[in-house]
């Protein structure tokens, strides 16, 4: 000790610690075999989020689509893969750690109907990482409200749990998402047995409380059916848009979600007459805003960078996978 300051050789453990921080997850696996002092460090819940911060700041990463398998939106660096035959993966894939879930041994499915499933993981709040999985699900082929149900599992306890489900079906080919220790997603209702949707919400659900909640969205977004929508988190806020842009559209638009008032702006609108013609022709998708860089993708993967508001410089690189998602590498254990 000198100073009142841990060091090793001539460098401060604060210091240390920092440079740490900066390093990939492959690195930081290596080093935690240098000594019990740093293997402390790195495994510290402490560390862990503070990595966690920075890493949200890199670059995406892409990765190809698990066949046989649905794929849930990461969250802290875990996603979790399942089947409609109800197999639960929760999977790191900077670490490679995998944990196999138990199945929920109360569901009982009727027989020759189609299963409908949509999984997603968050964690409770962003002090305490706990995390749960928010599981919702139903075999009947009738497809109504009451025939929806939910289950929770918690990572801690190792155990599944039913809650009161929501009055409303969810739409199953749209990703929950989470933010801020609540899951998001879309819902349909069909109680008027019409395929028509006048009143477009989103379902959230409080993973601390176990609670639902239902937040209209905006009619200026010009959609009539909520499969025309998509969601993401951008600049920390919940985010949704146009899943195709109409030939007519020449703006990109994407609305924030503010969870105090329940209301919506829109934080972007993106004029689209400089990008190439064939980046109409397939979905837009918003992937993340990086130093106030918004970073699209469409549904060939290939990635254009947008610079600020005014004036746009485009960047073109080609990917060979089939699914990308918005991803950062963490050292979060599956069985945390």
């Amino acid at each position: 000790m000198e100073g009142g300051k841990r060091r090793r050789g001539n460098i401060p453990q604060e210091i240390v610690d920092e440079i740490l921080t900066k390093l990939p997850v492959k690195s930081l696996v290596r080093l935690k075999a240098v000594s019990r002092e740093w293997r402390e460090t790195i495994e510290s819940d402490f560390f862990i989020e503070k990595h966690n911060q920075y890493q949200k700041s890199l670059q995406l990463r892409a990765f190809n689509r698990f066949d046989g398998y649905k794929i849930s939106e990461p969250c802290d660096g875990l996603i979790c893969l399942y089947t409609q035959t109800r197999i639960f993966s929760l999977f790191n894939p900077a670490t490679t750690s995998r944990r196999r879930l138990p199945k929920p041994t109360s569901i009982v499915c009727d027989g020759g109907h189609r299963v409908f499933t949509l999984l997603g993981i968050g964690r409770e709040n962003s002090v305490s990482p706990r995390y749960k999985l928010l599981w919702f699900f139903e075999f009947d082929n009738r497809r109504m409200n009451k025939s929806t149900r939910c289950m929770v599992f918690a990572l801690d306890t190792n155990t599944w749990r039913y809650v009161d489900p929501p009055k409303c079906r969810v739409h199953y080919d749209h990703p929950q998402i989470h933010l801020d220790g609540v899951m998001y997603c879309f819902t349909h209702n069909m109680e008027q047995q019409s395929y028509f949707e006048k009143d477009l919400k989103l379902l959230a659900f409080d993973l601390h409380t176990e609670t639902f909640q239902s937040i209209s969205i905006t009619p200026d977004i010009g959609c009539r059916f909520c499969r025309e929508l998509s969601m993401c988190v951008l600049d920390h806020r919940i985010c949704i848009f146009k899943r195709l842009v109409d030939d007519n559209d020449r703006f990109f638009k994407i609305w924030g979600l503010d969870v105090h008032k329940r209301t919506w702006e829109m934080m972007y609108s993106i004029d689209l007459s400089c990008f190439p013609p064939e980046f109409k022709e397939w979905r837009i998708i918003p992937m993340a805003t990086i130093n106030n860089y918004v970073i699209l993708s469409n549904f060939k993967r290939t990635i254009w960078v947008l610079y600020g508001s005014k004036n746009c410089i485009l960047y073109r690189t080609s990917f060979s996978f089939k699914f990308l998602m918005s991803y950062f590498e963490t050292l979060v254990s599956p069985y945390q």
